[in-house]
């Protein structure tokens, strides 16, 4: 088994899979990643529970009702160490009593594990629909809890399956700045699997995959005065968690998933064979002029002639066609030269969509046949930063890296008829453009982006 719990070895897919989901970008998160689940079918839940062995115990009652199958394996560890067991009966209170082939030793931890069956849509993935939360503990010296960051004598370790976690860096400041640290474990655990952080009063964050785990914490507290080292065993708890231990290989992928993954590994090309930050939909660049100097090549392509760009020399605001000519979407001509070691400033926020009639505007969609209105919410949607960033790039023949659809049939009401694929229905008397970040891909319009992803990474990146 590989990262993916879904992915098995056998797959066609495996190998490509795994080498991709290695890659670190240079914002420390990996390049692929999985789909947040919490929600299991009734008769397939997730299960991980610890029990500390009796003498002679060969018989362990689970909290759960678990059917375990070859698609939904059993795992049973003793101490770490993978085991096999005998029989997964339905005890009388509908629970499960997993039965050994021995006994383990007396006080040996003894690790029951079954995957479950996550619930998933028509199009193959999963969903999120209870409220969850990072696992977390209270230290037993946590009033008195201290953490020396610049300490020769002492450092601070927490161990889970024998591996040690990392410490997340935060400040004092923001534990204190606000109450919902909840927040705080987002922003630096996130989906990470080896990331900690401990909120005043020695409360301690953990990972997700960490939830009822037996963890170790060697931590300092000051008593009289006096540091002192405790040793501590602890299970972090959260009534749920999210789970991200899958990939869902037989999932579809949206145009908005597919162009959000395409824009990550664009700004780690941008990253990885330039200087310069990769375009986005905020452009603020700034240019020292040497003497005379009128033309200026900008890193970000503009929307020429929309009136969002912004020119100012010397923090005085010109005007475009008085002061200088917007040559195309990336070149700015001043109309006079410019004096030596002048600072030029090019800026603009960019919130909507000069292309696409649903990127940045707030749309609806209707699935014909079911009459189903499915919001787009354009203007807050989790894509359209990216879309935006995207959608002014260019090959060298002058056509756009991304293509939406042409001519695509609304309804009397304004909303944007969609077949139960989500695909659009076209009208040939409707101009328009559209994105449609909810439709799914079709295999010819995935190889067709991605090798136009690839030319256009090879025009803009080569030496």
């Amino acid at each position: 088994m590989g990262r993916w719990i879904d992915v098995k070895e056998s797959a066609w897919y495996f190998a490509e899979i795994e080498e991709a989901s290695r890659i670190i970008l240079e914002d420390g998160q990996p390049f692929v990643v999985g789909i947040p689940y919490n929600a299991f079918e009734p008769d397939a839940p997730y299960l991980y529970e610890e029990h500390t062995a009796q003498k002679g115990q060969v018989v362990f009652t689970l909290s759960k009702k678990i059917i375990p199958t070859n698609a939904n394996p059993l795992y049973v560890y003793i101490d770490g160490v993978q085991t096999v067991y005998k029989s997964a009966t339905t005890n009388s209170a509908g629970t499960t009593d997993v039965e050994l082939y021995s006994a383990p030793r007396e006080g040996a931890l003894v690790s029951f594990a079954i995957y479950g069956k996550p619930v998933i849509d028509k199009f193959g993935k999963p969903t999120v629909d209870k409220a969850y939360s990072y696992p977390k503990y209270t230290l037993q010296h946590g009033s008195n809890y201290v953490y020396v960051k610049f300490g020769r004598s002492f450092n601070e370790y927490v161990y889970a399956f024998g591996r040690a976690l990392k410490r997340a860096p935060v400040e004092d400041e923001e534990w204190t700045n606000t109450s919902n640290w909840e927040e705080i474990a987002q922003k630096y655990i996130g989906y990470h699997t080896d990331v900690y952080c401990v909120a005043p009063g020695g409360i301690v964050y953990m990972p997700y995959n960490l939830n009822n785990v037996t963890c170790t914490i060697s931590y300092l507290y000051e008593e009289d005065g006096v540091y002192k080292i405790a040793n501590e065993t602890f299970k972090p708890t959260a009534s749920e968690v999210l789970y991200i231990n899958r990939f869902f290989p037989d999932a579809y992928i949206t145009r908005g998933e597919a162009y959000a993954l395409i824009d990550r590994l664009r700004k780690h090309f941008y990253s990885r064979f330039t200087d310069r930050e990769a375009p986005s939909n905020i452009m603020n660049e700034t240019y020292i002029a040497y003497e005379a100097q009128q033309v200026f090549k900008l890193n970000t392509r503009y929307p020429a002639g929309t009136g969002l760009l912004q020119v100012k020399v010397d923090d005085v605001l010109k005007t475009v066609n008085v002061d200088y000519i917007e040559f195309d979407d990336h070149t700015v001509l001043f109309k006079y030269p410019l004096k030596k070691d002048s600072v030029v400033n090019f800026s603009f926020i960019k919130d909507k969509s000069t292309r696409f009639e649903d990127v940045g505007y707030d749309k609806s969609m209707k699935v014909v046949g079911t009459g189903e209105i499915i919001p787009l919410n354009g203007s807050t949607a989790w894509w359209k930063d990216t879309v935006l960033a995207m959608e002014d790039e260019k090959l060298n023949d002058g056509t756009y890296l991304i293509q939406g659809y042409d001519n695509v049939k609304y309804d009397t009401d304004g909303t944007i008829l969609v077949d139960d694929m989500y695909n659009p229905i076209y009208d040939s008397s409707q101009e328009n453009h559209l994105f449609l970040a909810n439709s799914l891909l079709t295999r010819a319009e995935a190889v067709t982006f991605l090798n136009r992803f690839r030319k256009w990474c090879i025009e803009r990146f080569k030496i």
